[in-house]
């Protein structure tokens, strides 16, 4: 006996898609027609919670019959227009993946509409997850997000946003459940006062791979941001008396900061991560500019100024940048990292690194085996090439270099060849002067002293007479 999941997997979308464990995959089939409602409707019986559309081509996407899908991907098809309540029947869809399709400024918020009740359109409230990513939205309209007030997720990644407008920040900032939120590649040249304000709930915000020169204060009004993503951005510097490059304001709950592959990025002052006192990882890699970190970047001075606290950071990560040196002041309990990786970086190897080699090595080796291998020392000239690992395995003590920057083993090569050249020019001169005065260089013109002499004398004639 033929049951009802039996039909339905012998249904026009099964023929077409794999229909397994309640998944229906149509993922890359080259479909170019988007499936009726009639075709969704078949699908009742089989019950599917997840369906996968992407990689294929449907310009509109019309209404889906009423399924209990949770997860809907519709990535990759080449989507220009949704078919306004097309998820209407789907109240237990989480989330819903748009990304990487044609989807213009004039998506509408009919789009999202759910059931109909005499008063009003009854939203989504299952739906947690949009991402919109890559598609070509320039801005948002204003109520884009009212049939989905219950989002915690929003990704509009790789949109050429360009700026903020008041449309786009009405728009997000009706999300008050929001906890992330991606504006990467959005080509943003700063991020307008109040647009956070409303974000309560906000834990996890990427703003990578934008063009923004400093970092925004309107960062202070999340107050309970726990990850922030800042990388590729062209910031220079990080210095707390700076209007144009100014520190971090007070995000007393930011647990980790990503600040990597930053062009122009090459200081960092003091107290220019002050606000951040909770932070537990630190990532400032690959920034080929970055040469100095004060001591007390992370260093939050108490009401007076007379003394400092830290924050625990347990994951540290300066990979190839253009260190010289990472101070012991940096942190105030090295011992507590669960991570660290500082290779790369073109060290000094000197009595002020003498602690990295000391006390450092054993720390990064306990946590990675010879991790140390590639923190490499670059200057003086003397140490190039040598690791610390190495340095510390030989237990050696490193010497000072002259604050001046002297270079004493430079000056004692030079003395040494000016001696040499002292201790062989001595008796060079010596004999030549010997055969000088011995005529041996009269074929040239040189007389000797000798020769000399008698060109002054000469006889007097035999006639003359004296008085």
């Amino acid at each position: 006996m033929v049951n009802d999941i039996d039909v339905a997997l012998e249904s026009g979308i099964c023929r077409k898609c794999i229909c397994k464990d309640g998944k229906v995959d149509c993922s890359n089939q080259g479909l170019t027609t988007f499936f009726s409602k009639e075709e969704w409707a078949a699908l009742k019986d089989f019950k599917p919670v997840h369906v996968d559309m992407s990689d294929n081509s449907f310009e509109n996407i019309t209404a889906i019959a009423e399924l209990p899908i949770e997860i809907l991907n519709l990535s990759r098809c080449g989507i220009e227009s949704i078919e306004f309540a097309a998820f209407r029947d789907l109240q237990q869809m989480r989330s819903l993946d748009l990304s990487h399709n044609k989807l213009t400024s004039s998506l509408s918020p009919h789009v999202f509409e759910g059931r109909y009740s005499p008063q009003l359109y009854e939203p989504l409230l299952s739906m947690e997850v949009l991402n919109l990513a890559h598609n070509e939205l320039h801005s948002l309209h204003s109520d884009l997000f009212e049939h989905v007030p219950e989002l915690t997720e929003l990704d509009l990644t790789g949109n050429p946003m360009t700026v903020i407008d008041d449309r786009t920040l009405i728009s997000i900032s009706s999300l008050s459940m929001l906890k992330v939120l991606r504006l990467r590649s959005c080509q943003l040249t700063e991020i307008p006062d109040k647009f956070l304000h409303t974000f309560r709930n906000l834990e996890r915000l990427d703003l990578s791979d934008n063009l923004l020169a400093g970092v925004p204060q309107e960062l202070a009004e999340s107050k309970n941001l726990l990850y922030l993503n800042l990388n590729q951005n062209p910031i220079k510097k990080l210095d707390v008396n700076s209007e144009d490059h100014p520190g971090f304001p007070r995000l007393r709950k930011l647990k980790e900061l990503h600040m990597c592959n930053m062009p122009t990025l090459a200081e960092i002052g003091p107290g220019a991560l002050a606000g951040l006192e909770n932070l537990e990882k630190l990532h400032l890699s690959f920034n080929p500019q970055l040469t100095h970190i004060s001591p007390k970047a992370l260093a939050r001075a108490d009401d007076i100024g007379e003394t400092y606290d830290w924050p625990l950071v347990k994951e540290l990560y300066l990979k190839s940048n253009a260190l010289t040196e990472v101070d012991s002041r940096l942190l105030s309990r090295w011992d507590l990292l669960d991570a660290i990786d500082v290779s790369d970086n073109p060290f000094m190897c000197d009595c002020s690194t003498q602690w990295m080699v000391d006390s450092l090595v054993p720390i990064v080796d306990k946590l990675t085996p010879n991790a140390s291998s590639s923190m490499v020392c670059e200057e003086p000239v003397e140490m190039f090439g040598y690791t610390m690992h190495h340095i510390n395995q030989i237990h050696r003590t490193m010497r000072c270099v002259d604050k001046y920057g002297h270079r004493p083993e430079r000056d004692g090569a030079m003395l040494m060849g000016t001696l040499i050249g002292v201790l062989l020019a001595v008796p060079i001169m010596m004999a030549l002067m010997l055969l000088w005065r011995r005529g041996y260089f009269s074929f040239i013109g040189m007389r000797g002293p000798t020769e000399v002499s008698r060109a002054f004398y000469k006889r007097a004639p035999d006639n003359d007479n004296f008085v």
